[in-house]
């Protein structure tokens, strides 16, 4: 914009006298300073974005509000597409992801998860104009009040409110790591340790580490196996006839890729494939048959919501689970 047309447009001096109007010196000299005043006024927003802005002028910058109030989900709502503020999605989220009889600091550690993975794809949304971001882009939905009546019961109200209160006690909370909001995982059940994000995404996760989680084999289902013909097995694969595989694993054991007559398929989509609970699996055959057996559930990455849950139990606050599960991360608050 033409910084001419920030100022007013001068009017034509009256010929005639008008009583009150500046005639001494000082009075025109009062009246340039008036203007100067508003002209600074004026032109101290674009001054500032010249010297404290991000960036080209004219850049758009996809920054998070200090006031997350502006902030919409769009997600399902058992009655349709509905536009949600961010903390009434994060509790339902927060009944969506999480057994609701976990221990209060394990709710309030996984409601922050929530809010981060907001933020996070908040940020990242495609325009700066739009303050709405999508469940589907979070990659969690949203668990209506009419669902949780049905889901819980007779408890309903008990476990409505330990949800509801462990969103508020974090509202506003959200995690970075080196001044960038992260990508927090989380899964319910390790194989025995969570795994190692620089193995699994290379560089840029060094806040997933891999955390021992050994008493997650005491768990309920913390094994499964499926067994399928070995014809059916090797026709899902996309193969001819009995073919060798191999299968690359990562430090904690789930596998990375799956190798078999030329197919060359990631762990997890095996996992897909065959409706495995994790990708730390075993194949075995026998008998014309082929069995597929998994260790945990999940995908192992960042916070296992047992292991988090048992150091509760213990004692541990939300803010200590954060911090075993992301390494180095840094808590904030928008106001």
């Amino acid at each position: 914009m033409d910084r001419n047309s920030l100022l007013p447009k001068a009017r034509p001096a009256s010929r005639r006298p008008l009583q009150g109007a500046f005639r001494s010196t000082a009075g025109r000299q009062r009246l340039l300073d008036l203007c100067a005043v508003l002209l600074f006024l004026l032109l101290l927003p674009y001054a500032c974005s010249l010297l404290f802005g991000k960036g080209d002028v004219g850049e758009e910058t996809l920054a998070v509000p200090r006031d997350e109030s502006s902030i919409m989900v769009a997600c399902d709502t058992g009655i349709g597409m509905s536009r949600l503020p961010l903390e009434t999605y994060v509790e339902g989220a927060l009944a969506a992801s999480i057994p609701a009889d976990c221990e209060e600091e394990t709710l309030k550690a996984q409601a922050i998860i929530l809010r981060t993975l907001c933020m996070r794809a908040y940020e990242n949304r495609q325009s700066i104009d739009d303050n709405t971001v999508y469940a589907r882009d979070i990659g969690q939905e949203y668990l209506d009040m009419r669902s949780r009546e049905a889901l819980w019961e007779d408890s309903y109200e008990e476990k409505q409110a330990k949800i509801a209160s462990a969103a508020a006690q974090t509202k506003g909370m959200y995690m970075t790591w080196e001044g960038q909001i992260i990508e927090p995982a989380y899964f319910w059940l390790s194989a025995g340790k969570t795994r190692n994000g620089k193995e699994v995404f290379g560089e840029g996760y060094d806040y997933l580490t891999s955390v021992d989680c050994s008493h997650d084999i005491e768990a309920s289902g913390y094994s499964s196996t499926v067994t399928l013909k070995e014809k059916d097995f090797w026709a899902a694969m996309g193969v001819d006839g009995s073919e060798k595989i191999t299968l690359t694993r990562d430090s904690a054991g789930y596998v990375l890729w799956v190798e078999a007559a030329g197919i060359h398929m990631s762990g997890e989509k095996f996992r897909s494939l065959f409706s495995l609970q994790s990708a730390c699996f075993t194949i075995s055959e026998n008998g014309g048959n082929v069995t597929l057996e998994s260790k945990g559930v999940g995908h192992g990455l960042g916070f296992c919501q047992f292991e988090a849950n048992r150091r509760a139990v213990q004692g541990e606050d939300f803010l200590a689970l954060l911090h075993v599960f992301f390494e180095g991360v840094e808590i904030q608050k928008t106001e």
